[in-house]
């Protein structure tokens, strides 16, 4: 089971036709109506699959099928996020600076358990990423790729884990992480005009909510995953029993 549903739409909707057919579409169209059914099924399907492993999630072991749901619940609400906030980029205009300022006030306005909830799934989305590849952890680029892989991820939304899972010589989603290595090595090296990434925005908003201004990233991302944690094994009403016996 997927997200329940979405999120309100905005003016404009980022439509995902196939792998390299990605056009602007207004939220009052047939088209409209049809990305959004297409996103919905597509998260469904992330979710079912092998790739992000809800079934035997990372970090939080075998849960049972109330916490599980509750978890993919959870998950899919998140990518809806990520959706969102693909859809923001082709709401400012000309999807310049202002988009990417935009996209990380979006990710500030969330709750602190969205935003542990958003960091897990791509976080998991990740973790995923260099299993399916088998980087060896001794590559100097390893986590690079994994912070662009996440980055692109909230992006882009949806679409783009739906496009790398189903690969193929269409897909574009290899350029789309070898385009972000080379925005990251440019902000790590200080070039002139490079925006902060979302992934880092997420962290930082959620230490702001905090107000942990001075914990380290780690110790922060720490207590994200723990908070998702929290809100998938918190018992819930009419099912005492079942958490009673899970702990």
């Amino acid at each position: 089971m997927a997200a329940r549903r979405g999120l309100p739409p905005l003016e404009h909707l980022l439509c995902s036709r196939g792998p390299k057919g990605r056009v602007v579409v207004a939220n009052d169209t047939f088209d409209a109506v049809l990305e959004l059914e297409v996103r919905q099924e597509r998260i469904s399907q992330a979710l079912r699959g092998d790739f992000l492993d809800a079934g035997d999630p990372p970090l939080l072991g075998p849960l049972t099928p109330r916490r599980h749901e509750r978890l993919v619940e959870l998950m899919g609400t998140s990518l809806h996020h990520c959706d969102h906030i693909a859809d923001i980029a082709v709401n400012t205009h000309a999807g310049g600076p202002g988009a990417r300022a935009a996209q990380i006030e979006y990710i500030g306005s969330l709750a602190a358990d969205e935003l542990a909830a958003l960091f897990y799934v791509v976080d998991m989305a990740g973790f995923a990423f260099v299993r399916a590849r088998r980087y060896e952890a001794e590559d100097p680029s390893v986590w690079e790729k994994i912070t662009v892989f996440e980055e692109c991820l909230l992006r882009h939304g949806s679409w783009f884990l739906w496009a790398h899972i189903r690969g193929g010589q269409e897909n574009n989603t290899d350029q789309m992480i070898e385009a972000g290595l080379r925005e990251l090595v440019d902000w790590e090296t200080g070039k002139e005009g490079m925006s902060p990434g979302l992934r880092m925005s997420l962290v930082d908003a959620y230490r702001h909510r905090l107000k942990k201004a001075d914990d380290d990233v780690a110790d922060v991302e720490s207590s994200l995953r723990e908070r998702l944690r929290r809100q998938v094994m918190a018992p819930q009403i009419g099912n005492l029993a079942e958490n009673s016996t899970d702990r």
